[in-house]
């Protein structure tokens, strides 16, 4: 018995033939002579290839915050838009870090 090639395209009809006949894929490949591990091996392969090639668009914002550090008081002075947070100079980076985090 020769071997079938068959194409993605035809490929894509047998796996609609199948779902639309009701019949599960063992059963259907038994109809059609198909082996049921190419019926599987191949419904996979083509399934990851149409969705690995999807790409998710990202929209990245940018936030800016302008800072500076008062001499005489050694406050370090975060604004952004109309608010100021004003910290010790000394605070952990850290915790500026996790602050900034939690509060975004």
């Amino acid at each position: 018995m020769r071997y079938q090639r068959r194409d993605v395209n035809t490929w894509l009809a047998l796996f609609e033939r199948q779902e639309q006949s009701g019949l599960s894929a063992v059963a259907f490949c038994r109809q059609h002579q198909i082996n049921i591990q190419t019926f599987y091996a191949r419904r996979s392969d083509i399934r990851l290839q149409r969705t690995s090639n999807k790409f998710v668009h990202v929209k990245r914002e940018v936030t800016t915050f302008e800072s500076q550090v008062e001499d005489a008081t050694q406050t370090f002075v975060l604004k952004h838009a109309s608010s100021t947070l004003s910290v010790p100079a000394d605070v952990s980076p850290h915790w500026l870090a996790s602050l900034m985090k939690a509060l975004n």
